[in-house]
């Protein structure tokens, strides 16, 4: 057919990005919970071993939001069933599951079995919705049912291309959601088939698409981001006003308006590890934001220093979850001994605190098309030895990360764009447009903080359900002038999309007398609850004095009395300075505030 090409003229590969996804369509805003992270094995089961593992995470103290479910909780392996004998009440166990802060992601292929008295075989029988060969039979091929203990057989294959067979697809949705499944993985979805040399359908196989009638040459690109829009569109018409969650590893350009997307089985090495950022980096290019690998590696088993490496990568893996083939040792946290389990639950922990910033920049990403992963060249197109970085990247426009990718390593060298760079962990200032040598350690991240950047961030809390009300901690790193905007709304439902968010916006500015910081009232009906302010102000120098202002329309500043830092956590309100570094609490009012700093 006919080829169409699109000459997009930037000037700046932003802009590219952002252009290209107003044409293919842009990322929806995900479920808070989905940011969380996420645990996942081929597979856990029975259902005392689900259990087992979520209060392992609650008694250790481990954050996470999710654990997944692979084909082993079905009957012979067939989608939409359930293996009673491991799972006898799957209700009552995601329901208990709940209550506990985690939610359950099941795997559905696309391949239901071939077997009379089967609902999704005997309806799509009847509603004609199954791929055939030319001579009009429907085809039929081996897939997981085939390798069922008890009963195998041949599968057969959904239409997607069909607009009636997308509807029938995701009504078949309907019991996960009255269990209360959260989410839908779809895998196998290239189309996978077994036993093939190609791995998947013949290609002469017959396709509705829409109404015109073509082959697999056509379709085969296409049928995975086809499956995940019918996982998508029936997830949304089950539950109305709360937001999918898909996960596919076959799609499409604009395959992002459905699902987030991992780029399949990876294996155990370090050469893996390192593979990740680039072949991720290039999906966020592509329009693809909610993105991440098998932390860990799929097949084989990664040493403790492996594992913790990559988590450590994985905690800016927009999607984080591990995840191991079967028969593997037990990849979890905790798996490595002493030492990596204290060291892998902070990496976790990071996680969890920077979810205020991760959320505010995964909603720029649906905004705009803007990855949150970004190779450095997105954001300093004009410095020409960003281009060939691949070993580093930006989460945001102000997270610089170097993660540590060689074993053994106790140094690594990173790359500073131009302009001031203050280190994460200690406020230490660099300047940029050169590279630095940092020392490492296993317990160590480099992760760097632009200069003028707002990073929002939190106590660490178990699960994203209880951020509700807790302080929000906001590391300003110190320019002459800069500002940054924070989203907050409810994480579920699709209410913000009718005006129900928060969205703040902060500056900053220097002058001669000193520094100050205001951030905007609310725009939009959601407010967070009660909570306090705790602004870390990198690069400033000690203060004479701080004053803060709460609303509009109020008198100057109230003084804010000077503590030990230490001190700052059992007092409503006041400052501190320690190692260079200004600490300012007050309340948050939902009103604007001007906070002051005398130099």
């Amino acid at each position: 057919g006919d080829l169409d090409y699109y000459f997009i003229n930037g000037p700046e590969p932003k802009k590219v990005v952002e252009r290209y996804t107003s044409l293919t369509g842009r990322m929806p805003l995900p479920p808070l919970w989905s940011l969380g992270y996420h645990q996942c094995r081929y597979s856990y089961y029975p259902e005392s071993r689900v259990r087992l593992l979520a209060d392992t995470f609650r008694s250790k103290r481990v954050p996470a939001d999710v654990i997944w479910l692979d084909i082993h909780y079905q009957d012979g392996f067939k989608p939409f069933t359930w293996n009673r004998q491991r799972f006898p009440d799957p209700a009552k166990m995601i329901a208990d599951l709940g209550r506990e802060g985690f939610r359950i992601v099941c795997i559905v292929d696309p391949h239901p079995k071939k077997e009379k008295g089967y609902y999704p075989y005997d309806s799509g029988i009847a509603g004609n919705h199954f791929v055939k060969w030319p001579n009009g039979a429907i085809y039929e091929a081996p897939v997981w049912p085939s390798q069922a203990e008890h009963n195998p057989g041949p599968s057969v294959f959904p239409d997607f291309s069909r607009p009636a067979t997308r509807e029938w697809w995701g009504s078949l949705h309907a019991d996960f959601v009255k269990l209360g499944v959260a989410g839908i993985w779809n895998d196998m979805d290239e189309p996978a088939v077994f036993d093939t040399p190609t791995g998947t359908m013949p290609l002469d196989i017959v396709f509705d698409n829409d109404g015109q009638p073509t082959d697999q040459r056509e379709i085969h690109n296409v049928y995975g981001q086809l499956m995940s829009r019918s996982t998508f569109e029936g997830l949304s018409r089950l539950r109305p006003n709360e937001r999918p969650f898909v996960l596919t590893r076959a799609t499409f350009a604009g395959g992002q308006r459905y699902a987030a997307v991992w780029p399949g089985d990876n294996t155990s090495d370090w050469a893996s590890l390192r593979q990740s950022i680039p072949m991720l980096l290039n999906l966020g290019l592509s329009g693809f934001s909610f993105v991440g690998c098998d932390i860990g590696g799929f097949a084989g088993t990664p040493t403790g220093e492996l594992y913790a490496r990559w988590l450590q990568l994985g905690v800016f893996y927009p999607f984080m979850r591990a995840h191991t083939t079967w028969g593997t040792p037990d990849q979890e946290p905790w798996s490595y001994g002493v030492r990596y389990e204290a060291i892998n639950k902070r990496t976790i922990e990071l996680r969890y605190e920077l979810l205020p910033y991760i959320y505010t920049v995964m909603h720029e990403a649906a905004e705009t098309g803007v990855p949150a992963m970004r190779p450095l060249f997105l954001e300093f197109p004009e410095d020409g030895y960003t281009a060939g970085i691949n070993d580093e990247f930006l989460f945001g426009a102000d997270l610089l990360v170097a993660p540590v990718l060689w074993e053994r390593a106790t140094e690594r060298d990173v790359y500073l764009p131009r302009g001031a760079w203050y280190d994460y962990w200690t406020g230490q200032r660099f300047d940029g447009g050169r590279s630095i040598r940092v020392p490492v350690t296993p317990e160590v991240l480099p992760l760097f903080v632009r200069e003028g950047a707002f990073v929002f961030r939190q106590p660490v809390v178990q699960n994203t359900g209880e951020m509700g009300g807790q302080p929000l901690r906001v590391l300003v790193a110190a320019a002459q002038r800069s500002e940054a905007s924070l989203y907050e709304d409810d994480g579920e439902s699709l209410d913000y999309r009718a005006g129900k968010y928060a969205k703040r916006r902060l500056r900053q500015e220097q002058d001669d007398r000193g520094r100050s910081i205001e951030v905007s009232a609310p725009e939009g009906s959601f407010r967070p609850r009660r909570r306090e302010w705790t602004f870390e102000v990198l690069g400033s120098g000690e203060p004479k004095s701080v004053s803060v202002q709460q609303g509009a329309g109020a008198a100057a500043g109230e003084p804010l009395p000077r503590a030990r830092a230490g001190r700052l956590v059992s007092i409503p309100g006041g400052w501190a300075y320690e190692n260079g570094i200004v600490t300012i609490k007050t309340e948050d009012r939902n009103e604007a505030l001007h906070i002051r700093i005398e130099d």
